[in-house]
Order: structure tokens, then C-alpha cells, then sequence
């Protein structure tokens, strides 16, 4: 499940929130899902086929 950790910026690709830029600000390795934060507020939980490392 070691796809993504802490602090990496990943850019959301899955059907909810697509395009966003965010970082990851926890791992929930027994559901296999990432905690993604967007801006100061708006956060979310995706899988890892959620998801890509952002790269600018």
C-alpha cells in the first residue's frame, strides 16, 4: 500500500474532485485509502488508483 506518503503532492484523477492538487496528510493503510488535504479546508479520502503524484 506504500503507493503514497505523508506530505507527497498527488493530483486527484477518480470521479470525485478530478484535477485537484493536493497533499497527502494521512495514511489509513487498513481501509487502503489516503487522506488528501485541498486548500486550507477541503479534504478527502481516496484509494490509491485515485490518485497520481503531482508533478508541475
Amino acid at each position: 500500500m506504500a503507493a503514497f506518503a505523508i506530505g507527497d503532492t498527488v493530483q486527484i484523477t477518480g470521479s470525485v474532485m478530478t484535477g485537484n492538487v493536493g497533499t497527502v496528510v494521512h495514511v489509513d493503510e487498513g481501509r487502503g485509502r489516503y487522506l488528501v488535504r485541498v486548500g486550507a479546508v477541503t479534504q478527502n479520502y481516496f484509494s490509491g488508483d485515485d490518485l497520481k503524484l503531482f508533478s508541475s
